[in-house]
């Protein structure tokens, strides 16, 4: 009987993962069945084709899809654009076309004893079921799909919806969802972006891509912290294999006082910073394996937002399209909290309270964008599938509610704490184990260790 592996999600994880089964397929066989909610494969919401040409965040030359081939995208991408450096920061649905493309190249190259179906759907729930098939995968208006094994793999969550837009939810000048702006802000309206992180700047850079038409921006964050500038990467600037940082990877006050040595010694002899980060990136998750739970909640408290302004950075020219709108005065950043949104017609209220002050601000705009970023506490999640499994035990939430638990390989760990045979997770909920587990490079990483355990211990 040929086998079945169900892939739940066909942006990034789901498209690499089946482009790795293809090129390294399982013995037996066995049919592929990528699900996607959306209209094609290989774009998800972060690399969907959209009227603002939104840049990739991280250089060409290190967004292979491929470990074994780094420059891959590279060589795609100077197919249209000749001039492309390993060093540039690409349009974000040129990645999407790139993925596409790879995962076709894997199909047509797949051995013939394995085939790849390509299902557009909502997958509402995952069924159990005796047989030698025991997944079912229960699909919006379909015929469901027995499996396996199935892998989640539905990208990121969206957005928490905060207490404080609950009663504009419908509001007309309330966006839940930053890729979905308004077309009708222009130079007289003034517009709140909530949150300062990356998603904050791509939203920025949208609404000011007319000079002539650019609304009065202003966003707010609890620290009011934005993002450092991505500069040229150099993989040896840093030497060593970690080993003395792991070390003292009994607390945060230890791993921040030994990273601070050595952002010391690498600007000492002339290096950059940003070199430290990026390394002490790649250790993260070990580190953070380490870490007992009440340092791990210490950093989450305390550390990560500064984490995240020096580790998620802005290619360079939009970093100074960002400066030059805060030095022109037509983006002011916050630092603070919101209490309540106000319906005012068609505009809306915004209480507030800076950062510090004993007493509240208020501001009237014509929008509020929410650029917070993924909720990834699957608690509050309000997605079908998740909600679903979550209610079944099918999957738990870890301790400080950063993503789902999982074993090495991503097996879901259940509500009673086994972990699942023929039930994965691969996405940026690995968060939860590996803290570092939403980039390109670090997610293509999972899904090829993924692909691998599937083949090995067979489907």
């Amino acid at each position: 009987m040929r086998k079945t592996i169900v892939i739940v999600g066909g942006g990034f994880c789901g498209t690499v993962l089946a482009a790795n089964l293809l090129r390294r397929p399982p013995a037996d066989p066995t049919d592929l069945v990528l699900i996607e909610r959306g209209t094609t494969v290989g774009r998800g919401v972060a690399y969907a084709a959209l009227a603002f040409p939104y840049l990739l965040n991280v250089p060409a030359g290190r967004l292979s899809a491929a470990s074994e081939d780094p420059l891959q995208f590279l060589r795609f991408a100077q197919r249209s654009l000749p001039d492309a450096d390993a060093e540039d920061f690409l349009p974000r649905a040129l990645y999407g076309d790139y993925l596409q493309n790879a995962l076709l190249q894997a199909e047509q190259s797949a051995p013939s004893h394995v085939r790849l179906t390509q299902v557009f759907g909502e997958v509402r729930s995952i069924a159990r079921r005796d047989g030698e098939k025991p997944l079912l995968a229960v699909i919006a208006d379909r015929e469901a799909i027995p499996a396996n094994r199935i892998i989640l793999a539905p990208g990121n969550p969206p957005p928490a919806l905060s207490p404080w837009a609950e009663e504009v939810r419908n509001h007309r000048a309330y966006v839940h969802d930053p890729w979905t702006l308004p077309k009708t802000l222009g130079a007289e309206h003034t517009v709140l972006i909530v949150g300062n992180g990356l998603t904050m700047a791509d939203v920025a850079l949208a609404l000011s891509g007319d000079p002539d038409r650019t609304p009065r921006l202003a966003t707010i964050s609890r620290h009011g912290l934005i993002p450092q500038t991505q500069t040229t990467f150099r993989p040896s600037a840093v030497q060593g294999d970690g080993e003395a940082l792991l070390a003292r990877a009994k607390s945060i006050r230890q791993v921040l006082s030994a990273t601070r040595e050595l952002a010391r010694e690498v600007l000492h002899l002339g290096g950059d910073w940003r070199e430290v980060v990026t390394f002490v990136r790649t250790l993260a998750p070990q580190i953070w394996r380490r870490l007992p739970q009440p340092e791990q909640r210490r950093f989450v408290r305390h550390l990560q937002c500064y984490w995240d302004v020096h580790r998620h950075r802005l290619p360079p020219a939009l970093s100074t399209r960002v400066e030059y709108l805060r030095r022109s005065g037509k983006l002011q950043i916050n630092a603070g909290r919101i209490d309540r949104l106000v319906p005012l017609r068609e505009q809306l209220r915004v209480l507030w309270r800076p950062r510090g002050a004993e007493s509240a601000a208020e501001l009237v705009v014509d929008a509020v964008i929410n650029a917070t970023g993924p909720d990834y506490a699957i608690n509050r999640s309000v997605d079908p599938l998740i909600v679903s499994l979550r209610d079944d035990g099918l999957i738990a939430p870890d301790g400080l509610n950063l993503g789902l638990r999982t074993t090495a390989h991503g097996a879901c760990v259940a509500a009673d704490g086994h972990a699942s045979e023929d039930l994965y997770y691969l996405g940026p909920l690995l968060r939860a184990t590996h803290w570092e587990a939403t980039a390109a490079t670090e997610l293509r990483n999972h899904a090829e260790q993924t692909a691998r355990h599937l083949v090995a211990s067979g489907t």
